[in-house]
């Protein structure tokens, strides 16, 4: 499936095929079903772009990736400040500028209604960088404006479960596509084609503190790996009074407390309520994380 913007030149072939690696389940299950041909030619090259604070597991699990593909995987840092989205958001609480890149939940101490911030962090951190390093791949440089004749196709993996996230890119060179979607194939489905390969599985790709983990992720982050779960810990403690307004709060978590103080196990045991478990990832608009 395609979606086309604007009366940009598609036709003939494409520069370049890049397909967009998250090293989540999505993506990892086109990256090595594109490396069995299921799609036609092989990609170019697989990006992959780092927040500087994704899983240990995400990292391991792309340094296998790059041994099995038969194609190129890059690597790309976000174009702000010091190429960690954690680091950053130290740093801007620092200087109290009040704006922060995650959509954190906010509360208000008056109301005790909980809101959602603005997010910025996907194009900072994922679709700005791979759209970046697509230019110089290209031979353009930064702001050298893309031929009309030149176009670059990019693989998005989106499964069926989610195609609400499909979105046009907003470059009118690029050229989005779905394999996953066009193969019919949900997140169960890509699963389950790991079945009986001598393939690693891998796990949903997420920042560590990323405000859209439901209860589930949570309590497998401070269960398996505490030493991240703690890093998010100190993020939330830290972000709680950095809105300009001092009555608003600021969390990690949905319900709009503190994310050291919550007993997931207890909450799992409980009958779960559909906004608790609810995959906020569904609403991530440009459909770059979680994949």
């Amino acid at each position: 499936m395609v979606m086309a913007k604007g009366n940009w030149d598609y036709s003939g072939e494409p520069k370049l095929r890049i397909l967009s690696l998250g090293a989540g389940v999505q993506s990892s299950t086109m990256a090595l079903m594109a490396n069995e041909g299921a799609f036609g030619p092989l990609p170019d090259y697989a990006i992959f772009a780092d927040t500087g604070w994704e899983p240990k597991k995400v990292y391991e699990h792309l340094d296998w990736l790059k041994g099995q593909l038969k194609y190129p995987v890059l690597i790309c840092k976000n174009h702000l400040k010091s190429g960690s989205i954690k680091q950053d958001m130290i740093d801007e609480v620092k200087k109290e500028k009040g704006f922060l890149h995650i959509p954190f939940f906010a509360r208000n101490t008056k109301t005790n209604k909980i809101g959602i911030g603005p997010r910025q962090c996907t194009r900072n951190y994922k679709i700005t960088p791979i759209n970046r390093r697509i230019r110089h791949l290209v031979g353009l440089k930064d702001r050298q404006r893309f031929p009309r004749d030149i176009w670059v196709e990019v693989w998005v993996g989106i499964s069926t479960d989610e195609a609400m996230r499909m979105k046009p890119s907003r470059e009118k060179w690029v050229k989005n596509i779905w394999p996953l979607i066009d193969k019919k194939m949900s997140r169960q489905a890509c699963l389950d084609w790991y079945e009986g390969k001598n393939y690693r599985r891998p796990a949903k790709s997420s920042c560590v503190g990323c405000p859209y983990h439901d209860n589930t992720l949570w309590n497998e982050i401070k269960v398996d790996t505490p030493e991240e779960f703690e890093e998010a810990c100190q993020l939330d403690d830290m972000i709680r009074d950095s809105a300009r307004n001092p009555d608003i709060k600021r969390y990690l978590h949905r319900k709009g407390v503190p994310l050291r103080s919550i007993d997931f196990e207890e909450l799992l045991k409980k009958k779960k309520k559909p906004e608790d478990q609810l995959d906020l990832f569904n609403n991530e608009c440009e459909g770059m994380c979680g994949v």
